[in-house]
């Protein structure tokens, strides 16, 4: 089950991946969505523990450590300072039976990794976040339970290693936060795939699976999160809602059908995405996504093998719905993964003969695919509440962003991609006040790829299919293929059959 609001400690259900990133050689752990506005609570303590002279100590003296009353007053301490950071950004994957490799919840398991905790939060690779400010994209919009570390929450870990974690006082100790809760709170049914999928050694699997909810009436979707099962051969999950049941026609005895990875027939409207370091999709306030009686859910499951022999999964997605109409519809869609010029693929640098292809040369690091989109004109003022990207692993960078009126608006840009860390990005602001778009905008998506041995997920995708060179990169669905895709998620009340 999902684990109840407020609930903590090792019955946390919290799907944390762990993996070797940036910082390789120190096996550094990445922490998911491990951090959010809790963050704020500890950044007093960063605040008021850095001042003096930059080595932790508030009062300029580290102390000679002769004694044990020194050694307890050293700031910033454990117990005053560094606790509360640890518990607010990293305790929601890092706890005793976490998926994490190691717990963090008390000082003796802390202080052992404190240097390597410093290295990684001053490189920014913990807590994990893509979303970045660049020269090239500086948003006006600000992100929901964005969980960047403050300059003054990573300077207290380094100050703290400089002047040897000190633990402090337990008498001192300051209240700690509640670590994040990444489950979708307050779920009205889980639904679980009717039988389990076999992910056989081979080429990439795709299925779609149906489930009924068992609607009598009318519900609206606000919230939805994929539980995996078996989160080693999940490569992504695409949520719909099949509003016509059509799927009735289509199934099995196992309730499951072939797709090609996504669901496109009449009636069928997404509603989530699942990736690698996905949180629960919810919609604002006043916002769902319309979910008729007699709906079926549709999950489009793609699977990549492991290489270690057959593996089992039955996953589950958990659902948050009300009866009440709110006061707008949400629609999620997807842009991107052009092949012609004629489907808005625009000349590249590597294209044969000047004719616009999606293709990227093997050994080349800093290629291209730009695609772009023109709004109709009829389109009026419609807001985005959530943005999102996807590219596989020869992926290195993507940016999105508007053109209007001679004047380049950027939504949304990930410089450092990390295949293993993909999630929706929650726009900050209520209805009335988030980014629009309008008829004539221009959409453009640019993906810069890296296809050569120097990008280190490359090389671990390439070995799995037994391959020590960089090929020809094509579009398409397999983990070697590639792909450049912006997700959105409008609120709208224009009819969802003409977006």
């Amino acid at each position: 089950m999902l684990a109840k609001s407020g609930e903590c400690g090792s019955n946390r259900r919290v799907r944390c991946v762990w993996y070797p990133a940036v910082l390789l050689a120190l096996a550094t752990p990445s922490l998911s969505a491990c951090g959010d506005d809790n963050a704020a609570a500890a950044d007093t303590q960063a605040d008021g523990s850095t001042s003096g002279d930059g080595d932790g100590d508030t009062d300029g003296d580290t102390g000679d450590g002769d004694g044990d009353g020194d050694e307890l007053a050293a700031r910033p301490n454990w117990h005053e300072d560094v606790a509360p950071l640890v518990y607010a950004s990293c305790v929601g994957c890092h706890f005793d039976g976490g998926i994490a490799p190691f717990a963090l919840e008390t000082y003796a398991q802390a202080s052992g990794w404190a240097a390597i905790m410093s290295d990684a939060v001053a490189a920014e690779v913990m807590p994990p976040w893509g979303a970045l400010e660049t020269a090239d994209c500086q948003p006006d919009h600000a992100w929901r339970d964005d969980i960047r570390l403050s300059d003054a929450q990573k300077q207290l870990f380094a100050d703290w290693v400089a002047n040897a974690t000190p633990e402090g006082d337990p008498a001192d100790a300051v209240a700690l936060p509640e670590p994040p809760n990444l489950e979708l709170q307050d779920a009205t049914a889980i639904l679980q795939n009717p039988a389990p999928f076999t992910v056989s050694t081979g080429p990439d699997s795709f299925i779609c699976v149906a489930i009924d909810p068992q609607l009598d009436q009318d519900v609206w979707i606000t919230g939805v999160q994929m539980v995996p099962d078996n989160a080693q051969v999940l490569h992504h999950v695409l949520m719909y809602v099949d509003t016509l049941a059509l799927s009735d026609d289509m199934i099995d005895e196992n309730g499951t059908f072939p797709c090609a990875g996504f669901v496109s027939f009449n009636g069928s409207m997404q509603i989530g995405t699942w990736v690698p370091g996905a949180v629960p999709t919810q919609t604002p306030t006043d916002v769902g996504f319309p979910t008729p009686a007699g709906s079926r859910i549709i999950l489009a499951y793609h699977y990549h093998p492991t290489g270690a022999g057959d593996e089992i999964d039955q996953s589950s997605v958990a659902l948050r719905w009300t009866e009440t109409k709110p006061a707008v519809n949400a629609f999620m869609g997807l842009f991107g993964n052009a092949q012609t010029a004629g489907a808005g693929l625009e000349p590249g640098p590597n294209d044969p003969d000047g004719t616009p292809v999606f293709m990227i040369p093997p050994n080349v690091s800093d290629h291209t695919e730009t695609m772009s989109v023109t709004l109709p004109d009829a389109l009026p003022p419609t807001e985005l509440f959530t943005l999102g990207n996807h590219m596989h692993y020869v992926g290195v960078d993507m940016r999105a962003w508007i053109e209007r009126d001679g004047e380049e608006l950027c939504l949304l840009q990930t410089p450092r991609w990390d295949f293993n860390w993909q999630r929706n990005y929650d726009i900050d602001a209520p209805l009335g006040q988030m980014p629009v778009v309008i008829g004539g905008d221009v959409v453009r998506i640019r993906c810069t790829y890296d296809n050569t041995m120097n990008n280190p997920f490359l090389v671990k995708a390439l070995a799995e299919q037994g391959l020590s060179e960089p090929i020809t990169v094509l579009l398409g669905e397999e983990s070697l293929d590639e792909m450049c895709l912006l997700l959105f998620g409008l609120a709208t009340n224009l009819p969802l059959d003409s977006l």
